[in-house]
């Protein structure tokens, strides 16, 4: 016993100087840094989860593809058949742009290389604009020291090639009729009711560009051949490789003009006349011309008569039968339109059936605006709308399949909603 006591002194006092060690050498320490608090960022870019796939070089809706889910802010879409659409917003001056074949049930990221900067979100029809699921083109506008370009893909956003349009002023409109003969305007010098425009022909897929129309030019055998300087261009399209309407806004009516050498000459269309609908109006603001068939014949715009007392905007429509050459006025029995959606007009499929929305109820009518039936409530519309109040955009494809896009701007935040059954019920897709 004795020499087991002894052994284990020298151990204990062992640790007593090793702990007061520790003791002393904690107490000397300097402090540990303060973490850093964390900095005040943008709020994030957010809209509905979407699931992607990875396309492969022949399909990219392969059912046995990999797939992943983001979430994505989108501020613009196009229905390209009653399944096919693309959407698409710009994150961080990148183009994000997604392209479905089943609905929305899957999506393919068929972005430009990030690289091509975007200082705006692209409009479909002016920046953006597809003939079908293989072959569409995007513009990228300049902006500081980088140029105009037209990127085009030909097998579905798998690849894009980039070429120079030559001329550096904002795009105004962009139409193809085929995957290689296309047209794009563009414009300078604009104010509210003018603007100064040279229009732009590709018979290669916009390969390359040639000029066919500088309304500054001066021509002493036609006392008018070219788009007037007066009047601001709100759309343009064209039926065939000569023939082409465009239609301007002005301080006053809309005014049509027309080609029938693909461009090159232009000549006033049919001029529109005040009626007892808009004879009181403060402001008359035009549409862009939007066609039913294959063939371009049947169309129609929207026609919005504004009061600057209250800001209010009451649709009518125009629409034809033979491409353009003749409009008939058709005025509509629709409440006056205020608040925050006030300039999002009703949407026609044919000459006669269109919809809508007013608050959160959808309207439809069937025979060219005379009467509208307002449609059964929809919670998940209901719903939404209260959560993203402000409408970018309606569109239906057939009588049954339709897309909404609505958003929260002041969140950065939006919501893309499908409708099967003509707008009486809605899912977020």
């Amino acid at each position: 016993m004795s020499f087991k006591t002894v052994g284990l002194r020298p151990i204990k006092l062992l640790i007593l100087l090793l702990l007061t060690a520790l003791t002393v050498a904690a107490c000397s320490s300097p402090p540990p840094e303060p973490i850093p608090s964390p900095q005040p960022t943008e709020a994030p870019e957010e809209g509905q989860t979407i699931t992607i796939i990875t396309p492969d070089a022949e399909n990219i809706d392969t059912a046995n593809a990999p797939k992943y889910q983001i979430q994505t802010r989108l501020t613009d879409f196009e229905l390209l058949s009653v399944s096919e659409g693309i959407a698409w917003g710009v994150t961080k001056n990148s183009l994000r742009m997604y392209m479905t074949l089943n609905n929305g049930e899957t999506w393919a990221n068929i972005s430009p290389s990030s690289n091509i900067q975007f200082s705006a979100n692209p409009i479909y029809g002016k920046d953006i604009f597809f003939t079908d699921p293989n072959n569409g083109w995007i513009i990228r506008s300049s902006y500081g020291n980088t140029e105009t370009i037209v990127l085009r893909t030909h097998d579905g956003g798998l690849n894009w090639k980039v070429s120079s349009l030559g001329d550096d002023n904002p795009i105004s409109s962009i139409y193809f009729i085929t995957p290689q003969r296309g047209w794009l305007l563009t414009s300078w010098d604009a104010t509210s009711y003018k603007e100064s425009k040279a229009l732009y022909s590709t018979i290669n897929g916009g390969a390359s560009w040639n000029i066919v129309m500088q309304n500054e030019q001066y021509s002493p055998i036609s006392p008018n051949p070219f788009i007037p300087i007066p009047g601001v261009t709100t759309g343009m399209i064209f039926m065939n490789r000569n023939v082409g309407i465009a239609t301007l806004q002005t301080a006053a009516l809309p005014k049509i003009f027309m080609t029938s050498d693909g461009g090159i000459h232009w000549r006033p269309g049919q001029s529109f006349l005040v009626n007892d609908q808009l004879a009181q109006c403060d402001r008359v603001i035009t549409g862009k011309p939007d066609f039913f068939d294959e063939g371009n014949t049947k169309g129609w715009m929207s026609v919005g008569c504004q009061t600057d007392k209250d800001k209010g905007i009451t649709y009518h429509g125009y629409f034809t039968a033979n491409a353009g050459k003749n409009w008939k006025f058709a005025p509509f029995t629709l409440n006056k339109l205020s608040g925050i959606n006030r300039n999002v007009p009703p949407i026609f499929i044919s000459s006669y059936m269109g919809w809508a929305l007013k608050g959160n109820l959808l309207y439809q009518t069937k025979d060219q605006g005379a009467t509208w039936k307002q449609l059964p409530a929809s919670s998940v519309l209901q719903s939404k709308l209260s959560e993203y109040p402000e409408v970018v955009k309606l569109q239906f494809f057939t009588e049954n399949y339709g897309w909404l896009l609505i958003e929260k701007k002041e969140d950065k935040k939006s919501v893309l909603l499908q409708s099967v059954n003509g707008g009486f019920s809605w899912r977020v897709m």
